[in-house]
């Protein structure tokens, strides 16, 4: 499956951007809204990344680093994963595993030691060595967890 698995970070005029604000326009509207807001203010430094799987020329998923998770409070946490999708027709082939260690090798190149997630996904993150570290609160009020993953 790896082999052929290509990891690509696009840019505001990357060709897969266009494809995948198409997938996601229709597979996740609530992610559509989120990603055209960062690609309208694109100012990358080292975050926002967004990088999206394919294989054999198929978007399977994507998933984005980010500075900042869209919580009350970071605790000074960074980086964080801010999104993780895989596509429904590609689900229950272990392709968020493969983007999930693909996000921390990325970050362990930047010099992070730590990966850091807000989800209400409860059982989902630890399979792939992610521990609980707190409660937050989501800007718009609904509470989640927080995990890290050491790298």
């Amino acid at each position: 499956m790896e082999a052929y698995m290509q990891f690509e970070i696009i840019t505001k005029n990357s060709k897969l951007t266009t494809v995948l604000l198409d997938i996601l326009q229709t597979e996740w509207p609530e992610a559509y809204g989120w990603l055209t807001d960062v690609i309208d203010d694109w100012s990358l430094i080292d975050f926002p990344q967004i990088v999206v799987a394919t294989e054999n020329e198929k978007i399977i998923g994507y998933y984005s680093l980010v500075a900042k998770e869209l919580v009350k409070d970071n605790h000074g946490y960074t980086p964080w994963l801010g999104t993780l999708f895989v596509r429904e027709k590609f689900r229950g082939k272990h392709y968020s595993h493969v983007l999930i260690e693909d996000a921390c090798q990325r970050v362990k190149k930047m010099g992070y030691k730590n990966l850091y997630l807000a989800t209400e996904h409860i059982g989902l993150y630890e399979k792939f060595r992610f521990e609980e570290i707190g409660l937050g609160l989501y800007l718009w009020g609904e509470p989640t967890k927080f995990y890290r993953r050491t790298i």
